[in-house]
């Protein structure tokens, strides 16, 4: 007789363990792009030996200098970079496994509110909910402290619950125990 799955009552993941998620999650996108800021950055040098001049334009605007188009390209070309990085990671991590490394590291998971893992439809369309969070200030993401369900707006708009995973328990054998104690 096939033994039936153990089932576990669904515990919703609060405000401070998604948003330390989000931070880690973060730190890597940012260390992502700052590797590729040094790959690129090196060829530049090689490409344009006056890349150096770029580097000390963002100096000079911040003590007051005019913003001139290359600058403006420069940082449009980085958020573009980071806008289509940080889409790719979080939609392909939600849809392959429901957990960024962020989640994986404290435990959590993005599911369907009917228990199903997300596709890829509905995991770019929580993404483009987390962007509008994210525009509104976050107020989108504060929602999650006060909601019963902790969803966010971009989970309420995607129809998605962050969960908290179980805990596998380790049964000991009790002759294993004795073994190990000393």
């Amino acid at each position: 007789m096939k033994e039936k799955p153990q089932e576990y009552a669904l515990e919703y993941a609060g405000f401070w363990i998604r948003l330390a998620a989000g931070l880690i999650d973060l730190a890597i996108l940012i260390a992502g792009l700052y590797i590729l800021y040094c790959v690129i950055s090196q060829s530049f040098f090689w490409i344009f030996p006056n890349i150096h001049r770029v580097i000390n334009a963002l100096g000079d605007i911040a003590d007051g200098a005019p913003v001139s188009v290359g600058i403006i390209w420069l940082v449009a070309t980085v958020l573009l970079v980071l806008l289509v990085g940080s889409t790719v990671y979080f939609v392909v991590c939600w849809a392959t496994t429901g957990q960024t490394a962020g989640k994986l590291s404290v435990g959590i998971k993005v599911i369907r509110t009917d228990s199903s893992p997300l596709d890829l439809r509905s995991a770019f369309i929580r993404f483009l909910g987390s962007l509008l969070c994210a525009s509104m200030l976050g107020i989108g993401f504060i929602m999650v402290a006060f909601d019963s369900r902790k969803q966010g707006l971009h989970d309420r708009i995607a129809d998605t619950y962050v969960v908290k995973l179980p805990v596998k328990q380790v049964i000991f054998n009790q002759s294993l125990a004795r073994e190990g104690a000393g």
